[in-house]
């Protein structure tokens, strides 16, 4: 049996200001654009499964262009999802080989309607929004006969998140890193539950 967990959230970002204090939120944070904490793993207690091996691959292929915006992330979901995998998830049985395969690490850009504002001059909602979707799939597998798979299960993290008109590179940037931070925790929820019921080893 094939065991699936999915996580889904929705965050909404701030909107616009004044145009003066969008210049001046620009030439303030500027300077600190690359400066947010690393993506942080340790929030969900390891899982032992029952298997020799860890075998972590990387399936999916960024497009490298619009409407994906993964490829700009500092960290993307992709790296993301395969450091959280190789340190959440411990082999610590005699035989097998557990795989990880990552088959989906996007995150796509949409452009929201416009709407107007104080005097119709500013837009008072955000006009970006990016659609985030992390699947990983599990199977443990024999090492004498890799193409027989014992059993499966699969962790599904999305999340939608929204980015007000006119945003400073650094709240853009910021955006990315709560969107990877977010598919992180959700996905080492699924892995601590779902993971850990179909492969676990006390």
């Amino acid at each position: 049996m094939m065991k699936t967990f999915f996580a889904r959230r929705r965050f909404m970002g701030l909107a616009a200001g004044f145009a003066a204090v969008l210049m001046l939120s620009g030439c303030l944070t500027s300077n600190v654009a690359n400066e947010w904490p690393d993506i942080a793993y340790g929030k969900t207690p390891a899982v032992r499964v029952n298997a020799a091996r860890l075998d972590i691959q990387d399936a999916y292929r960024a497009p490298m262009g619009a409407p994906n915006v993964d490829h700009l992330f500092k960290v993307t979901p992709s790296v993301a999802a395969q450091t959280l995998a190789s340190r959440q998830v411990v082999p610590v049985g005699s035989a097998g080989v557990m795989r990880v395969i990552v088959e989906d690490a996007s995150v796509r850009r949409s452009t929201l309607p416009p709407k107007e504002g104080m005097l119709g001059l500013f837009p008072t909602e955000p006009d970006e929004q990016f659609d985030a979707r992390v699947a990983l799939r599990f199977e443990l597998a024999d090492e004498a006969a890799p193409d027989i798979v014992i059993g499966r299960a699969s962790v599904v993290a999305t999340r939608e998140r929204t980015l007000a008109g006119g945003a400073t590179l650094a709240q853009r940037e910021k955006a990315y890193h709560d969107i990877v931070q977010a598919l992180v925790d959700d996905l080492s929820q699924g892995i601590g539950t779902t993971v850990g019921s179909t492969f676990g080893q006390q």
